[in-house]
C-alpha cells in the first residue's frame, strides 16, 4: 500500500434521501437536510411504494389510494425540509428503483435509515440496505435505531472514526474521512483491528507493528499540518472491537469503505458494515472503491 499523498475534498452535490415515512426514516431526514444545507446540494427525497403483503382479492381502487397517500406524504415532506428538493415515486420495491434514480438524477450520495419491519412501507437491515449497498455506484449514508443525536441546521461533525481492514480500497474511502475532518477541523482516528487467527499464527509484536506502519500510510503528510491523526491497533474480533469502540469514544461520523466487487452473502449479518450499521451511535458513510483488488 502506498502513502496517500494528498487530500481530495468531497463534496456531495445531488442527495438522495430513501423514506419510508416510519420513524427511521425521520431521523435519517434529519441528516439529509443537513448535509443538504451543507453542501448546497439538491435533495431528492424518494419513496417506491410495493404493496407486496396487499392479498391477490385486492382491488386495482385499494392499490391506488395507497400510492396517491404515499405520493402525498412525500409531498409535504419535501415541502417541510425548507431546503431545495424534488421529490421521486416510483412503485415497486425499493431495491431496484435506486439504481435508475442514481442513474437519472446524477446520484452522489444516498441517505437512509436502516431498522423497522420489512413490510408494505419498512426497510429492515439486511436485504434491503444490502440491496442498496451492492447496487449504488455512490456512498451510502445509514442512520441506525442507536443515533440519537441530530443536526437542526447544518452537518457538522466533531470526530471522525474510519475503521479499515487495510485493503487497497482503504485509499479511496479515507479521502472521505479526511475531508470530512478538515472542512469541519474535526479529531480522526484510524483502528484497524487484528484478527485472533492472525495474531496466533504471527509473532504478536511484528503484527502489531506492521498494522502500525501500513495504518499511518493512509494519512497524507499534508494532512499532518491541520490534524492529529490517532492511529488504533486492537486484537480481537473485528465486529466486537469496533462496535466497542465506536460506544466508548462516540465518533460523530464512522467511515467504512468496501472493495469494488464486495458481494454480501448469507453471513451478511456477522459482517463488520451490517454490525456497524446496525450498532453505531452515529451515521456510517459507506465508501465503494471504484477499482476492485485484484
Amino acid at each position: 500500500m502506498q502513502a496517500l499523498q494528498t487530500v481530495n475534498k468531497i463534496s456531495f452535490k445531488n442527495i438522495l434521501f430513501l423514506t419510508d415515512f416510519t420513524e427511521a426514516s425521520s431521523s435519517a431526514m434529519a441528516y439529509a437536510v443537513g448535509l443538504a444545507r451543507h453542501y448546497n446540494a439538491q435533495l431528492y427525497p424518494a419513496h417506491a411504494c410495493d404493496p407486496v403483503i396487499l392479498t391477490e382479492t385486492a382491488g386495482v381502487d385499494i392499490i391506488q389510494e395507497l400510492e396517491n397517500n404515499s405520493q402525498e406524504q412525500l409531498t409535504k415532506l419535501a415541502k417541510d425540509t425548507g431546503v431545495p428538493c424534488i421529490p421521486l415515486f416510483a412503485r415497486g420495491a425499493v431495491e431496484a428503483a435506486v439504481p435508475h434514480w442514481i442513474t437519472e438524477h446524477g446520484i452522489d450520495l444516498v441517505i437512509m435509515g436502516t431498522h423497522g419491519r420489512r413490510g408494505l412501507q419498512h426497510f429492515l437491515i439486511g436485504s434491503v440496505a444490502e440491496a442498496i449497498f451492492r447496487s449504488a455506484t455512490c456512498p451510502v449514508l445509514t442512520v441506525g435505531p442507536h443515533v440519537t443525536r441530530k443536526p437542526y441546521h447544518d452537518f457538522k461533525v466533531d470526530n471522525v472514526l474510519f475503521p479499515t481492514d487495510l485493503g487497497e480500497h482503504a485509499q479511496f474511502a479515507a479521502q472521505y474521512a479526511l475531508s470530512v475532518a478538515q472542512e469541519n477541523d474535526a479529531d480522526l482516528t484510524f483502528m484497524h483491528v487484528v484478527p485472533l487467527d492472525e495474531a496466533f499464527q504471527q509473532d504478536r509484536a511484528a503484527l502489531l507493528e506492521n498494522a502500525y506502519t501500513r495504518l499511518g500510510k493512509i494519512v497524507p503528510a499534508e494532512a499532518r499540518d491541520w490534524c492529529k491523526p490517532a492511529l488504533v491497533v486492537e486484537v480481537g474480533d473485528p465486529v466486537k472491537e469496533l462496535v466497542g469502540y465506536a460506544n466508548t469514544e462516540r465518533p460523530d461520523l464512522i467511515v467504512l469503505g468496501l472493495p469494488a466487487g464486495k458481494k454480501f452473502n448469507g453471513h451478511f449479518r456477522a459482517g463488520v458494515t451490517y454490525n456497524m450499521v446496525a450498532q453505531a451511535p452515529c451515521p456510517v458513510l459507506t465508501v465503494r472503491d471504484v477499482v476492485s483488488d485484484n
